[in-house]
């Protein structure tokens, strides 16, 4: 009792969803004359939004997860592109190991002070059974030369929920950890049961803080960031169809 006790507590503390405000920035199209007023009006409850017509910047601060700006911003009718995230960051992409789960999301971690530790959690992960409860672990390595079992021993981990559509959407606050440190490691989706089965898992690297990324050229392949933004949705539709044809 003492020890489910000390958990729980533990797994509140770690909650502090509210507490941690994170600047993002996005590009996004610059559509009609109503532009700034459409981007305030849907983003009239976050804490500060400073847009940027001429470049296509919206700057917000926010204890919101990223992809609920995101979501936001789409449903004025103007495409959107997260292009930066707090001041020092990382990205984990969540899908390797996970051939037989089809379980994937994107993790990003962001300081929460200027010094010393501590970390903002957002991402979203997708594939998850109904309402359940699972582990999303960092653990010691980024080693995924055999999957998500080759990652080493586990770093850290914070029990997640999933919703009534198998999606898990993560904001909170690990006092725990150090972004400087994380970089290189790995982040895992567990069962929370099942001896702690891995479900996917992915290489947490650096990432474009705000003001760190204008481009607008990909330079891997010379498409503009909207033509990019277009092949990442087809591709995740593709994975989509070729799940529920497998199921």
């Amino acid at each position: 009792m003492i020890v489910q006790f000390l958990k729980e507590l533990l797994f509140n503390q770690q909650k502090m969803t509210d507490k941690g405000n994170i600047k993002m920035e996005f590009a996004v199209q610059v559509i009609g004359d109503d532009f700034a007023d459409a981007i305030r009006n849907t983003l009239a409850d976050t804490k500060n939004v400073d847009i940027d017509v001429k470049k296509g910047s919206v700057l917000v601060e926010t204890t919101l997860p990223w992809l609920e700006i995101h979501r936001r911003i789409e449903a004025t009718g103007r495409r959107a592109v997260l292009t930066g995230f707090g001041g020092q960051s990382a990205v984990a992409m969540v899908d390797h190991g996970n051939e037989k789960t089809n379980v994937r999301g994107v993790v990003r971690f962001c300081s929460s002070s200027a010094t010393g530790r501590g970390a903002v959690v957002d991402g979203t992960i997708d594939g998850l059974a109904k309402q359940e409860k699972y582990l999303l672990n960092v653990h010691e390595c980024g080693d995924i030369s055999e999957g998500c079992a080759s990652v080493g021993d586990v770093y850290d981990s914070v029990e997640v929920s999933s919703d009534s559509n198998g999606k898990a959407t993560i904001r909170f606050v690990n006092e725990r950890l150090d972004v400087a440190d994380l970089i290189g490691r790995s982040v895992v989706i567990a069962e929370s049961q099942n001896e702690h089965r891995r479900l996917s898992c992915g290489i947490i690297a650096r990432s474009a803080g705000i003001f760190e990324n204008y481009k607008k050229i990909c330079a891997c392949d010379g498409v503009t960031i909207w033509d990019e933004r277009n092949k990442s949705v087809a591709s995740q539709e593709r994975q989509r169809d070729t799940s529920q044809s497998v199921l």
